[in-house]
């Protein structure tokens, strides 16, 4: 029983971390190497904007090309509340398999779109690798609260005003919520 409750306070732990955009910049986009990746191009819309496309173009290197290296795209996007919707994987469209492009529609209040990138190296044994390694690329919104700050060219004159509403009490709330939970679950 202990278990189960030391595993339900790691876990909100965890959210409240993982819904946080702490030791990232806002605003400033979290990007690739290039050289670093299986990649020799990578272009994307550099700043999103609610409901339109943000749109990638990927062109494989010549080593993963020849040795027909495979791919996912994964995408996610966080609203200006602090909640990610969870990660899904892109549709990825190409007329040569060597350059790639994607769209994901953004939705309404959001602060950014994260992405990343499954290798699948197919001559190796099916071996897969992530760029990056842990985490997310980011683009940021036109529009973007963190850390209790605005910023963006988008935000309306009154945005300021509703980062007075503590976004993070949501997650706090979910965090102590299934704490108590687990407390009451061990009694």
């Amino acid at each position: 029983m202990r278990t189960r409750v030391l595993v339900c306070i790691l876990m909100s732990f965890a959210l409240i971390n993982s819904a946080s955009a702490a030791g990232v910049e806002g605003g400033v986009n979290v990007e690739p190497v290039v050289e670093d990746t299986i990649f020799n191009a990578i272009t994307h819309t550099e700043t999103t904007h609610d409901l339109e496309d943000w749109e990638i173009t990927m062109t494989l290197n010549d080593a993963s090309y020849n040795n027909n290296t495979t791919f996912t795209l994964t995408t996610q996007i966080c609203n200006n509340d602090g909640v990610c919707l969870p990660p899904e994987e892109a549709t990825l469209l190409t007329g040569d398999d060597r350059t790639f492009t994607s769209a994901v529609t953004t939705i309404e209040d959001h602060t950014y779109v994260n992405w990343r990138v499954k290798a699948t190296y197919t001559e190796d044994n099916d071996t897969t690798e992530m760029f990056p390694a842990s985490g997310f690329y980011k683009t940021w919104s036109d529009c973007w609260l963190n850390d209790g700050e605005w910023g963006g060219d988008g935000c309306p004159e009154d945005a300021s005003e509703e980062s007075d509403e503590m976004p993070g009490l949501g997650i706090m709330a979910t965090a102590g919520v299934i704490a108590i939970a687990a407390i009451i679950r061990y009694k």
